[in-house]
């Protein structure tokens, strides 16, 4: 009967630790999407147009950086002490980003709210890998996915409302109660057992990786004309210097802050790879499809907001079957299945922009897919591959690869996007100015009032120019494929360390 109790008392635990990581990545998610929202009002409200992208740009810095740190604190300390400061950094930059009364103080909160992030999904995430086995966290992970995928749906149409009808400041305040909620049912419902021994944090590399990223992400976030500028170029240089420092000290430290698992295996080599062309492939479709479906097609901005929907419902609907398919073929047939679908979809995308919107949407669709089967199976045989002492390193790092990934292949698609219209622009004779393409465009008074000639011609140009930009998501599709293929072939990565060490309990 005892025994029977213990039961009932971990599995209604383990149920509101899923419970929480659920709401940790609704938070996440609806985040991401209704700040983007709510962008044009907050510009008209705090007069900021020239700095907007710095309340983007902010967040991404400090949401990205911190994450290994976040990672490596919570596998010397503990998840629930670092899980909860992270949820507890975030509510209060979500606060404080409600109170701005301009663009400076708002983009100093996002900077806090980024610095939580840092520390809610990565650790979350590996909260899940201690608590529940391998077959477990197949069949719940698509749960995950789909709280994702929703949130991630809904987020825009939330925001519209919120903006139309209240004020953009609830955009922010709606974080603080959901934040307070997830603090207080993981530190109700989750118990850790750890081995006290004595750590020392590598102040060293946390100083080198932390440079070296903040200088790499500051030189791609600027406009993308300026990427070959002396100062980017000087920024690239510093970055290379410090980050091959880094590489140089980590061999030498007692307690890396990137442990050398991470590049001894192959499993761990391969998610990596694959997050990093992966993040370049979804943040670029996130960028610059909306620009096609505004600029070239004249749609709505609304419309535009919600072009990358099927990619967003394709992903949880792949993620919720990976699981459960994972323990039947095994990791590296799905992760191939996953990354071959990213590359066909791509590359429908690519060749067929202009062919309706069945065709786009489908092939967002199976990019989505090809995401939640990949990414999902990968995460699962990453976490699965290492001892509990470096899970949240590992977990950590498949969001930092990705972000990190989204940002180089943001500027790269930026800086051909640039180039084409240039180039175009005057091989055409549509205008010396290729900014006044775009501008022009996205402008429902001017675009209304262009003449029929000067229209085509602009809209010739983009359309042309953003062809270029696809096909170079289409490149980085194929990276994923061509690392897919060397998953290694056991059936499941396990470690023979990787027995969890943490438990729950009410």
């Amino acid at each position: 009967m005892t025994n029977d109790r213990e039961h009932h008392r971990n599995t209604t635990s383990r149920i509101w630790v899923m419970v929480t990581v659920m709401l940790a990545m609704m938070l996440a998610a609806l985040d991401m999407t209704i700040v983007g929202t709510a962008m044009p009002s907050i510009i008209n409200d705090l007069h900021g147009l020239a700095t907007y992208s710095w309340v983007f740009s902010a967040y991404l810095l400090t949401s990205t950086v911190p994450v290994p740190i976040f990672s490596k604190l919570a596998d010397m300390y503990g998840r629930k002490r670092l899980f909860l400061i992270g949820a507890g950094i975030f509510t209060i930059g979500s606060l404080l980003c409600g109170t701005a009364i301009n663009m400076p103080q708002l983009i100093a909160y996002r900077a806090i709210q980024g610095l939580g992030a840092a520390g809610v999904l990565p650790i979350a995430l590996t909260i899940i890998g201690d608590v529940f086995t391998l077959e477990q966290r197949a069949r719940i992970q698509g749960f995950f996915s789909a709280v994702w995928g929703i949130s991630a749906v809904i987020g825009p149409l939330l925001g519209a409302i919120i903006v139309e009808y209240t004020n953009w400041r609830l955009v922010f305040y709606l974080n603080v109660p959901i934040g307070i909620l997830v603090m207080i049912v993981l530190a109700l419902s989750f118990k850790e057992r750890l081995n006290v021994t004595k750590h020392r944090l590598d102040w060293q590399g946390t100083i080198l990786l932390s440079s070296g990223v903040t200088l790499l992400l500051l030189a791609l976030v600027q406009d993308s004309n300026h990427l070959l500028s002396p100062s980017a170029i000087a920024l690239f240089t510093l970055t290379l210097i410090l980050l091959v420092t880094f590489a140089w000290w980590e061999r030498r430290a007692a307690e890396p802050v990137l442990p050398g698992i991470l590049f001894q295996q192959r499993m761990l080599l391969v998610a990596n790879g694959v997050n990093l062309f992966a993040g370049a492939v979804m943040f670029g479709l996130i960028s610059y499809l909306p620009l096609f479906v505004q600029g070239v097609e004249g749609g709505s901005p609304t419309l535009a907001g919600r072009a990358i929907t099927p990619m967003l419902i394709g992903w949880p609907l792949a993620a919720l079957v990976a699981g459960p398919l994972l323990l039947r073929v095994g990791f590296r047939i799905i992760g191939i299945a996953g990354g071959i679908l990213i590359a066909v979809g791509s590359a429908v995308l690519a060749a067929a922009l202009n062919s309706g919107q069945v065709t786009v949407d489908s092939a967002l669709f199976l990019i989505g897919v090809g995401m939640g089967l990949s990414l999902t199976g990968l995460l699962i045989a990453a976490q699965n591959a290492v001892p509990w002492n470096v899970r949240g390193a590992v977990t950590g790092s498949s969001q930092f690869f990705r972000t990190i990934g989204g940002s180089i292949g943001v500027a790269l698609m930026g800086a051909i996007l640039n180039a084409q219209l240039t180039t175009r622009a005057i091989s055409t004779h549509a205008t010396t100015n290729p900014s006044l393409i775009t501008e022009s465009l996205l402008s429902a008074n001017v675009r209304t009032v262009l003449p029929s000639p000067v229209l085509t011609a602009y809209v010739n140009v983009l359309d042309g120019s953003l062809h270029d930009v696809f096909i170079a998501g289409f490149i980085f599709s194929l990276a994923v494929a061509a690392l897919v293929l060397i998953i290694p072939s056991q059936r499941t990565a396990s470690s023979s360390q990787s027995q969890s060490v943490s438990q729950v309990s009410s």
